[in-house]
């Protein structure tokens, strides 16, 4: 059984890796423009996250890799004004690009197929920085 088993897991890898989705594409895109409220970027603890509150509207915005974000030099704080380009995913939003106003700097994430960046060559991305 545990061969079996080892089979499916190895041939939906390569199938996965073969054949990559991009479900986020998908999805209807949106734009935050508010202020970040909190930020969750501690590593090993999942996909860094932030809250951005419009008006009374607080939502949950999926960042990327930890890994990613330090290479790019990007550490938003708490209290900074944000706008946020991305996915509508059930009640949060999956990020596209990230915008700091205040310090003019942007951080984008995904590719215009909704695509990670920080997962480079390997579907079809333009690499990670200095890996170009």
């Amino acid at each position: 059984m545990r061969r079996s088993q080892l089979a499916v897991w190895l041939g939906l890898a390569v199938a996965g890796a073969a054949f990559p989705q991009t479900p986020m594409a998908n999805q209807p895109k949106v734009e935050l423009k508010g202020k970040i409220e909190k930020i969750q970027v501690a590593r090993g603890e999942g996909m860094p996250q932030m809250e951005v509150r419009e008006g009374e509207k607080v939502t949950r915005v999926m960042l990327g890799s930890f890994r990613y974000l330090i290479e790019q030099d990007f550490s938003p704080k708490a209290g900074e004004d944000v706008v946020v380009k991305g996915y509508k995913v059930s009640d949060y939003v999956v990020a596209i690009s990230v915008t700091l106003p205040a310090r003019d700097k942007t951080l984008k994430l995904r590719d215009n197929d909704g695509r990670p960046l920080w997962m480079g060559a390997r579907y079809g991305g333009p690499g990670r920085k200095g890996r170009q």
